[in-house]
């Protein structure tokens, strides 16, 4: 008698394929923008020379932002904008700073801003800098001094000093024009730059304070 034998376990069949293991990944954090640096080399043309708005050191011309875009009441050459009175015109040229400050402490800002004409020998922030230590300090604390100074720097009406011999003040004073050099002079203090003009006069910057004389 023949024995037959069979078997409980079953095959797989080697040819069937198997469905591979998948591991997840973890999302990836967006990274931070880089913020662009400008160098030197972006701040001038093709052609090698300074972007508009930009000197040759690779810094803002005056009256410029760091954009290179006109600062607030500025135009793109730079120079006050058009229709400003000789307050406005001299808070917006940058060189006026400490003037406008005592304008302001004296109490002549209205008066300043007003119709006129008036002609403003305006000295520079760099001027008011070379006056004796504690010169300014004082001025500033002392109003009705502070007003015979300035006055002194103020004639009435719009008047082209370069055809003049003297001009008088609203302080009472009278200065003394020599215009046969270069630079043109008053009451001793050098007009640099050009004269600006504004909505209600002249500017004419000066590199000195006048102290009037007592």
């Amino acid at each position: 008698m023949a024995l037959v034998f069979v078997s409980g376990c079953t095959t797989t069949d080697q040819n069937e394929s198997q469905t591979p293991t998948v591991t997840p990944t973890e999302p990836v954090e967006p990274t931070e923008p880089v913020e662009e640096v400008t160098t030197e080399e972006e701040m001038v043309t093709e052609e090698g020379t300074p972007q508009e708005g930009m000197t040759e050191e690779g810094t803002p011309q005056e009256g410029m932002t760091e954009e290179g875009t006109p600062q607030e009441g500025m135009t793109e050459e730079g120079t006050p904008q058009e229709g400003m009175n000789i307050v406005e015109t001299a808070a917006a040229a940058g060189d006026f700073d400490t003037l406008v400050t005592a304008i302001q402490t004296a109490g002549l800002e209205e008066t300043l801003s007003g119709d006129g004409p008036y002609t403003v020998f305006a000295p520079t922030d760099a001027a008011f800098g070379e006056l004796p230590a504690g010169t300014l300090d004082d001025l500033l604390q002392d109003e009705a001094a502070l007003n015979n100074v300035l006055l002194y720097h103020v004639s009435d009406g719009e008047y082209d000093v370069t055809e003049m011999e003297s001009v008088e003040t609203l302080q009472g004073g009278e200065l003394i024009v020599d215009a046969t050099g270069d630079p043109v002079t008053i009451d001793g203090a050098n007009i640099i730059g050009e004269r600006i003009e504004t909505s209600n006069g002249y500017i004419y910057p000066i590199d000195t304070v006048m102290i009037p004389p007592e």
